[in-house]
């Protein structure tokens, strides 16, 4: 596991049909509030592209364990998106996660994106991970990126966001590290050209056929908000 202390907080929420200008309208007011939030060092927020548009991606990350539970009250992003669940048309999801890997080419402004929220049984998912950042760390592969990461991490409760509450027993991060099985894939690229070649590209594939062995996979299709 990664040594620095960020904290990547990743929310999905589902909204309704029918209410997709008041739902955006909503969407904008939390991340307003999300871009304010003390202790909050990154924030990209995604839409999921053509009839997936009722589909939102939250991405924060905060500095340390301390930071985002200083957060819950006012700044959780899913409590945001609660309080105004009259959008919603399912609770929204959330899970807390640590980057594993992490790349950045800034030519360009990330405008089109993919998430890959991939399960892996706990006792498997350390040599997934170890084969999935072989891939990621092909050059040729990494070209054909605007910025990407893969993280690991859990789905969000009470328990998980308290990973390293002090005076706890165990070690928060070792007992994430035992919790977790979820990898989190994240590619994003300037414009179509990319992603088209992207797809293509036999690192792409290889990771696309491990995908297919996990207990589930779901893959977003994002544009930048």
């Amino acid at each position: 596991m990664q040594q620095n202390s960020e904290i990547l907080i990743v929310t999905v929420a589902q909204t309704q049909l029918g209410k997709e200008v008041l739902a955006l309208t909503r969407i904008r007011m939390i991340i307003d509030t999300l871009r304010s939030a003390p202790g909050l060092t990154t924030s990209r927020f995604y839409r999921g592209q053509g009839s997936n548009n009722s589909t939102y991606f939250l991405m924060t990350t905060w500095e340390d364990e301390e930071s985002w539970l200083k957060a819950q009250e006012r700044h959780n992003p899913k409590h945001l998106l609660l309080d105004n669940r009259e959008v919603l048309a399912t609770p929204p999801e959330q899970w807390v996660l640590t980057y594993a890997w992490g790349y950045r080419r800034p030519l360009a402004p990330p405008t089109l994106a993919s998430a890959h929220l991939v399960t892996i049984p706990t006792r498997e998912i350390e040599q997934v991970r170890q084969n999935w950042l072989r891939e990621l760390q092909q050059p040729d592969l990494q070209a054909l990126l605007t910025f990407s990461f893969l993280a690991r991490g859990i789905t969000d409760t009470p328990t998980a966001t308290r990973i390293a509450w002090p005076g706890t027993i165990i070690n928060g991060r070792e007992l994430f590290k035992q919790a977790s099985s979820l990898l989190l894939a994240f590619y994003s690229w300037s414009n179509e050209i990319e992603r088209s070649e992207f797809i293509i590209n036999e690192h792409y594939q290889r990771l696309e056929a491990m995908e297919e062995q996990a207990d589930s996979a779901r893959v977003l299709l994002l544009e930048a908000l």
